[in-house]
């Protein structure tokens, strides 16, 4: 069967569709389509985030396309994006079927239980998705055994729900990933300037799972507590794939905990110098995971050139509770990953549970402490199947269940110490402190290269300057 996999654009639902600050690869996506092509099955990726298509520009990619099967993955700020995306295909296209998976389907599946849709999936989907379309497609309509799936029963129209199955123990057999379906899209790295025409930028999934059980993050709860993964030799391999024969330059690693097992890290960096796999590359990781100048070294001189931490908070409680680490170890950690030459950012979440105005302040008195390269700061979201959710809908603190309102620079909450007013005026408080400090200005200055860079510094610049000046309207 044919599958058109669908990333919708931002405010669709609104008309207002803007183009992003990064195109970012929908690697979700191309990952469930090295499944389906296993499988014998013809998946497709539009990618209308990235390339920010209007409605009209998608309905008739669609009706050239001709799917028999519409997807779409759920984050829950853009729950409205897709219920309308999907009612659209559903109006003009009736007789093609429409599925959804992702985080927000994992919490609340029954969100989706209405007629724009068809199958709701809860849980990975590597193994059902393929099994669906195959039971589609053939003579066999039950579907009963295709862990979490959530289906409408074909005469009553009522919803059937099964049970989430075993999540899959490792990923060395996975098919190798077929990023040649959007690499034409021209993805831009977040943490470089990068030439396209010189250049190309992929993203990649070597491990699912992460056993740190942060109260904000739900990832443990949609991919299972224990990190699963590729081997080092099964990661090298996809590493070359996309060098040599891609001509892929810039590759991010997205798992969500990608240093648990530090060996590992070591196998990957060593076998892509052994290989001389040239390639600009980075990762994730708690501040905990990173031990020593060694490490960080040998990680360079395979190609590795940034690091993003989820510092979190620069409150001691707050940073031992979500990280397990002290100040201190954030700022021995930080210049340790500078020294070796890597690119340092640090994420900083503002509204976490027992935060003040006080602890808000050590945060950004942390950022500015460490010295990263770079910092961002963001607004927590209580997402839905969070401990953060839960209790602070336990407690009244969310204000709104409208789920487009659920993103990172928005409060839907306010506490007992915290208002939604204050929330937004200290977002403003810690870019400003941060970014428009004249140590980091020089700092980026003397990283800048090439014309390019000086532009790509000066719209980005000038873009958070607007965001933060709408903070005040």
């Amino acid at each position: 069967m044919k599958m058109l996999f669908l990333a919708v654009p931002k405010a669709i639902f609104t008309g207002k569709v803007k183009p992003p600050m990064f195109r970012n690869p929908p690697i979700t996506f191309v990952w469930l389509s090295a499944f389906l092509k296993q499988a014998g099955h013809e998946p497709e990726i539009l990618d209308g985030y990235s390339l920010a298509l209007t409605e009209e520009e998608i309905m008739a990619y669609i009706t050239t396309s001709k799917p028999d099967i519409v997807g779409f993955t759920s984050f829950t700020c853009e729950y409205s994006d897709i219920c309308h995306m999907a009612q659209r295909v559903r109006e003009l296209h009736p007789k093609i079927r429409i599925i959804v998976g992702g985080y927000h389907a994992n919490t609340f599946p029954e969100d989706f239980f209405n007629t724009a849709f068809d199958f709701v999936f809860s849980g990975e989907a590597e193994e059902g998705l393929p099994r669906l379309l195959t039971r589609l497609d053939g003579e066999k309509k039950d579907l009963s055994d295709i862990s979490g799936l959530h289906y409408r029963h074909h005469d009553t129209g009522t919803w059937i729900s099964n049970p989430q199955g075993p999540y899959i123990p490792n990923f060395d057999h996975t098919p190798m990933l077929p990023y040649a379906m959007i690499l034409k899209n021209d993805y831009d790295p977040w943490w470089t300037s990068m030439n396209s025409k010189e250049g190309k930028y992929m993203a990649t999934v070597t491990g699912k799972g992460c056993p740190m059980q942060c109260t904000f993050c739900d990832i443990s709860k949609t991919e299972g507590p224990r990190y699963r993964a590729m081997s080092a030799p099964r990661v090298i391999q996809e590493f070359a794939y996309l060098y040599n024969d891609l001509g892929v330059t810039h590759v991010e690693i997205r798992d969500p905990y990608f240093t648990v097992d530090l060996k590992r890290v070591a196998e990957i960096a060593q076998g892509l110098i052994n290989q001389n796999i040239k390639l600009d590359w980075g990762f994730s990781s708690t501040i905990h995971r990173i031990k020593d100048l060694d490490l960080l070294t040998l990680l360079r001189r395979s190609g590795c050139s940034f690091i993003f931490f989820g510092v979190e908070s620069g409150n001691p409680a707050i940073l031992k509770r979500e990280k397990k680490v002290t100040p201190d170890q954030v700022i021995k950690v930080i210049a340790m990953t500078r020294k070796a030459g890597i690119y340092a950012h640090c994420g900083f979440i503002l509204g976490l549970e027992g935060e003040t105005e006080q602890t808000i302040q050590e945060s950004i008195d942390l950022a500015i402490r460490c010295r990263p390269n770079a910092a961002n700061f963001t607004i927590a979201v209580p997402y839905p199947g969070t401990e953060m959710f839960n209790s602070y809908k336990e407690k009244n603190f969310i204000k709104t269940y409208d789920w487009k309102d659920y993103r990172q620079d928005y409060p839907v909450f306010e506490t007992d110490h915290l208002s939604r007013e204050q929330l937004l005026h200290w977002l403003e408080i810690s870019h400003r402190r941060f970014f428009f400090r004249p140590a980091y200005i020089w700092d980026r200055l003397l990283q800048i290269r090439s014309w390019k860079q000086f532009k790509d510094h000066a719209r980005i610049g000038l873009s958070m300057f607007r965001d933060t000046m709408s903070y005040k309207t």
